[in-house]
């Protein structure tokens, strides 16, 4: 029942951080893998230490048509169209950061993977989603 109220969580990742401190974990939970063009669409980012503590961390937010090729990443304070991962805005939180993205019309039907290049202790993961747009009702 919990699953369904947080939502579709697309993984969980453990990151083992430098000799002598504690394991980082970080999650990524999106509100569906089928959002509706130009709805809102709901991400969750969280890092913690093992007892549950949060931790700082940074991000660069990403899309990615089918698993490897960016297309679009994270500038300022829109997704836009991106043509390498070295692109993009990274955004500093500790603990938990949550965003809302919406999809345009000419993502409708296309298999995408949004992703999250999560930097924290010493370690950098990629967390991500796969995410298929549905036509608005």
């Amino acid at each position: 029942m919990r699953a369904v109220a947080l939502g579709f969580v697309a993984f969980l990742l453990l990151v083992t951080a430098a000799a002598g401190t504690n394991p980082v974990r970080a999650t990524l939970a999106t509100s569906t893998p089928k959002p509706v063009v130009d709805q809102p669409w709901r991400y969750t980012i969280r890092v913690q230490d093992q007892a549950g503590k949060p931790v700082r961390a940074r991000m660069r937010l990403q899309l990615l048509l089918g698993t490897t090729t960016v297309v679009g990443c994270w500038k300022g304070s829109a997704m836009t169209q991106c043509q390498t991962a070295s692109e993009g805005t990274w955004i500093a939180f500790k603990g938990k950061r949550t965003g809302v993205l919406t999809f345009p019309t000419q993502s409708v039907g296309v298999r995408l993977t949004f992703q999250a290049v999560v930097v924290a202790g010493g370690r950098t993961v990629r967390l991500r989603a796969p995410v298929t747009v549905q036509p608005a009702p």
